[in-house]
């Protein structure tokens, strides 16, 4: 028996676009384990709301070559067929996307949306879809009455709780979080984020927590994977990360947090140099190496996985670690 509840294996999209193929994916391994919330953190463009949608099988099939394998339940979600995705689809794997003044209809009130979920699923009668969609808005901290208003009557945070009530309506073992606080302040990222986190106690729902914010990572995530250019450069426990990131890209995204004064943030913020390749052009060895401030000849191949132990593990050629829990980081041989 396995604890992961979904099991990527070199997962890779590529794209047929105008300026030739673009390699969004490539070669990415990932678990998520049962009851977890685990972090894809990287910038925009990298790769990772791509991955989602594959997961789901979301992606145009006539314009995107899909391989790899996505295990879930013993089952390769690459290989099933739309009806069978649609049958998995809001029952038992479901997805937060971005923008949910855009993913709600404008024509249905927030109740009707629900019902709908509901009752593409389960075999509830009217009546029960009703009261299950007001039990829902009130489990995600709305009032009941929320059900009769239109997503145009909602402010961005209480749209957001919709959609994730409407994600849980059928109870799925896998929610996916397309950067589901990328839209709302400060104050009501937190809210939208303690709740993901009393969904996943109460449901033992695992989560796939997609964001470009490490400050989101660190504040729910219990693992987390960085990516950048369409490959995973790092995966580790959240918190053993943000302490002691081993690649120099993680390094610099952790780096790149906002600290407060006490913490010695007073000055400007630390910036990455460089772009990030463009993906119809991958580079043939290390991606970042390019941007990277610890870059050497080796960097000319392509990095395998490096065991940090505990479940860290880097691609790269010169990472940082802490050989025998020694946390003063040096240079690995």
């Amino acid at each position: 028996m396995t604890d992961n509840v979904l099991s990527i294996r070199e997962l890779s999209c590529d794209f047929l676009a105008v300026e030739g193929i673009v390699y969004a994916v490539n070669g990415v391994n990932l678990d998520l384990r049962r009851a977890e919330i685990h972090g894809l953190v990287g910038e925009s463009g990298c790769g990772k709301s791509v991955s989602a949608r594959a997961v789901l099988g979301l992606l145009d099939r006539k314009r995107c070559r899909v391989g790899g394998s996505v295990d879930f339940d013993g089952n390769n979600l690459l290989l099933l067929s739309e009806r069978e995705m649609r049958a998995l689809r809001g029952r038992r794997i479901s997805m937060i996307f971005q923008d949910p003044q855009n993913s709600l209809s404008p024509l249905e009130t927030a109740g009707m949306q629900i019902e709908e979920a509901i009752a593409n699923h389960l075999p509830a009668a009217k009546g029960e879809r009703r009261r299950l969609a007001a039990s829902l808005l009130e489990r995600v901290g709305l009032p009941p009455d929320t059900a009769a208003r239109y997503p145009f009557e909602l402010s961005g945070g209480m749209q957001q709780r919709v959609m994730i009530a409407q994600a849980i309506s059928c109870n799925p073992e896998l929610l996916v979080a397309d950067e589901p606080t990328t839209a709302l302040d400060v104050t009501i990222q937190a809210q939208v984020l303690r709740l993901l986190e009393t969904l996943r106690d109460e449901l033992s729902l695992s989560v796939l927590l997609i964001t470009h914010n490490f400050a989101v990572v660190a504040e729910v995530c219990d693992r987390v994977s960085v990516m950048y250019a369409g490959f995973i450069v790092e995966t580790a426990e959240a918190a053993e990360l943000i302490r002691f990131p081993a690649h120099p890209y993680s390094r610099a995204l952790v780096n790149c947090i906002p600290k407060g004064r006490a913490a010695g943030g007073a000055g400007p913020l630390p910036v990455i140099p460089g772009f990030p390749p463009r993906l119809y052009e991958p580079p043939w060895g290390c991606p970042f190496s390019p941007r990277c401030p610890k870059r050497g000849s080796a960097c000319a191949e392509r990095p395998g996985s490096r065991d940090l132990g505990g479940g860290h593990v880097v691609f790269c050629h010169y990472p940082e670690y802490a050989p025998n829990g020694d946390r003063s980081f040096r240079e690995a041989p």
